[in-house]
């Protein structure tokens, strides 16, 4: 039997405004500087600092949601009642524009428009590279075709996966409409264009079939001279497995040379690339531009963010005085437009003044926490939680986790993840308390003076850590190896 029931319960709803902010702090500022540009395309309501009137402007009185539910109304409303709305969001718009001269846009917090923010080149196909190689070269245009469709078969690390049949037949589906509509394609000229893709075209290595192919490629390709290119591609071809265990003295017996020559061979090869088309990729990767600026002036330090490329933000003058002087005329499709792209615009300008305070606030406390760490030049951090700058700055460790992630902080002395002032601590022998940022530095420190013919153990380096104070076990210092990328101490020997 069906019935009717009442129920009552407490729900938490973010509103719009919340949720914008929360996306627009966790963004960094290159993210953001793209992020502007395509709201000042879509939203007619934001504009520029300086690109119409002479002065900045901020919301000073905030339109509510429910002026924005009003103004869309219904057909059943009266035409008073339409009325009415109309004047509701006419106070609201003039409230508006007539104090939006009091208080600033989203500002200005640089340090000075000069800083210098690197020039930022997008990152370059790798396709694209290999197929300008292939129409610059000397190969003709059947080949140069045949060679288009095989770079387009690459995989992600640079390799050619494909077999010569599946190429075959897209090639037969591909040339419709083409040149070589009416010729035919044999597996002999794939095996020559690839050859020549493999022996010509940069990086050495692209388009093998795999990881032994790619090495050996690059060692024919490279200046040694013969005799070393002779004796790194026997190795590659019968001694892989040693080559990746380092383990030398198997090979120097099965090819009866001396183990530092062959120590020698293992650190050309060494050298080579596996995954030849991740080049481009890492090096885009490398180069880091920091969200925030801190210099030290005499005893204190001076915080500034990197906005060199960030524009400040204003609500349109423009459509001010259109709205000023054609009101009266403006029907409800248009009101409800304005005032809607007026709502995002700024939720917008307000995210991004939030952000911009609370990034400077979490870098202030973090300061003032880690001050003995900037005083001496990125020595002494001290164990820090995300929660304890929440409670210096009176907000949520949410807040601050979205603060830090993914931002940098240039230093006097080096630029530096701001997640990385966070860390756990261990106990020492004396009852005190080491980051364990310190102690993977002092570990990194015992790694790099060991004697390379006999590699410290895991073991070994717990135990010597014990030894000079601090408690430690021997997975911890796996951990904390592996989070260094340094490999187990059977791959790190070397023969001096």
């Amino acid at each position: 039997m069906l019935k009717q029931t009442q129920n009552l319960k407490l729900m938490q709803k973010l509103l719009p405004a919340m949720i914008l902010n929360q996306k627009i702090l966790t963004i960094p500022t290159l993210a953001l500087e793209n992020i502007i540009k395509k709201e000042l395309e879509q939203n007619p309501m934001l504009e520029e600092e300086g690109d119409t009137g002479t002065s900045d402007s901020d919301i000073t009185d905030p339109v509510t949601e429910d002026s924005s539910i009003t103004d869309s109304g219904d057909d059943s409303k009266t035409e008073n009642d339409e009325t009415d709305i109309a004047d509701k969001e006419e106070t609201d718009w003039d409230e508006y524009f007539e104090n939006e001269n009091e208080t600033p846009g989203t500002g200005d917090y640089t340090e000075n428009k000069s800083f210098d923010n690197g020039n930022i080149s997008e990152e370059s196909s790798l396709n694209s590279g290999l197929l300008l190689q292939i129409h610059l070269s000397e190969l003709s245009a059947k080949k140069a075709f045949i060679g288009e469709e095989i770079i387009w078969s690459l995989s992600d690390d640079g390799y050619f996966t494909e077999n010569n049949a599946d190429i075959l037949a897209d090639l037969e589906v591909k040339k419709s409409g083409t040149e070589f509509e009416n010729e035919s394609f044999t597996e002999e000229e794939i095996d020559e264009t690839l050859k020549f893709i493999q022996t010509n075209l940069d990086p050495p290595g692209i388009a093998a079939r795999n990881l032994k192919e790619c090495l050996l490629i690059q060692t024919d390709r490279s200046e040694k001279p013969p005799y070393i290119k002779k004796l790194a591609g026997n190795i590659i071809e019968n001694h892989l497995d040693d080559l990746r265990l380092k383990r030398f003295e198997n090979v120097s017996r099965d090819l009866n040379i001396e183990t530092s020559f062959v120590s020698e061979i293992f650190e050309f090869i060494h050298k080579l690339n596996p995954k030849p088309g991740f080049i481009e990729k890492h090096e885009s990767e490398n180069y880091i531009v920091p969200d925030l600026i801190v210099k030290k002036v005499d005893d204190n330090y001076e915080i500034f963010l990197n906005e060199r490329f960030i524009p400040s933000l204003r609500l349109s003058r423009t459509y001010q005085k259109m709205y000023s002087n054609k009101r009266n005329k403006l029907d409800k499709q248009t009101k409800e437009y304005l005032l809607n792209n007026f709502n995002k615009a700024k939720w917008f300008i307000e995210a991004i003044n939030s952000r911009r305070e609370t990034m400077l606030k979490v870098m202030n406390a973090i300061i003032n926490r880690q001050r003995d760490y900037f005083d001496n030049n990125g020595e002494g951090l001290k164990p820090m939680y995300e929660k304890e700058i929440a409670a210096d700055i009176n907000m949520d460790p949410s807040t601050v986790s979205r603060t830090v992630k993914g931002k940098y902080v240039q230093t006097d002395f080096g630029i530096f993840e701001l997640r990385s002032f966070f860390s756990s601590s261990l106990q020492t022998d004396d009852g005190g308390e080491i980051s364990n940022r310190e102690l993977k530095i002092k570990l990194k420190d015992l790694i790099d003076n060991e004697d390379k013919r006999k590699p410290l153990t895991d073991s070994e380096l717990a135990v010597t850590l014990i030894k000079s104070g601090y408690k430690i076990a021997r997975r911890t210092v796996a951990k904390y190896r592996e989070s260094l990328n340094v490999p187990p101490s059977k791959l790190r020997r070397e023969i001096i």
